[in-house]
């Protein structure tokens, strides 16, 4: 819910109907809505992490591993279409950690959500510094405005095809032009 409809739009009654429990067994839980929605963020960052931090280590070149962390994003940010209760077209799609704290209200939430892209971010500098250390920061910057790119599409409704085969055209522009890698 929270990566379909963004954090302020998901409310308590929300939860614990989707939960099936009570509010005050929720409250016993998780202790609030924000703290339910840093665990969840939490694990979507560790997976997400994990994926950047393995492209550096498993792949043979510079190259390969934005190649491999830019086309993971694009599936993973790809639109997922649900059928709603009345029939029309539901679903989500773009990345939690990039769009749940838009217009977000929970100051702690968004404060929380910036320290996590900031943290992917990091990976991503730590990855390309071992291989591009005078350009870090300029592919750094390049990749998660890919990155933040293909979640707005993503959100937006765009398909899975439709996204991977804009994140390969992007992938083959960064490593082909001046910014080869």
């Amino acid at each position: 819910m929270f990566h379909a409809r963004g954090y302020d739009r998901v409310t308590l009654n929300d939860l614990t109907q989707s939960i099936g429990i009570n509010p005050p067994s929720f409250y016993a839980a998780f202790g609030n809505k924000a703290l339910l929605f840093v665990r969840i963020a939490d694990a979507y960052a560790s997976d997400w992490l994990g994926e950047v931090r393995a492209a550096f280590d498993e792949e043979p070149s510079l190259a390969d591993a934005l190649e491999n962390i830019i086309m993971s994003a694009s599936r993973r940010f790809a639109w997922r279409e649900n059928e709603s209760e009345d029939g029309t077209r539901a679903g989500w799609g773009g990345c939690l950690l990039l769009e749940a704290a838009s217009n977000c209200s929970d100051a702690g939430v968004t404060a929380h959500l910036r320290k996590a892209r900031l943290s992917v971010a990091a990976a991503l500098y730590r990855g390309i510094s071992r291989s591009a250390p005078e350009r870090v920061v300029e592919l750094t910057d390049h990749v998660m405005t890919l990155l933040v790119g293909l979640s707005a599409m993503g959100r937006d409704g765009v398909a899975q095809d439709r996204l991977v085969a804009v994140a390969g055209r992007a992938v083959q522009s960064l490593c082909d032009s001046s910014l080869r890698v």
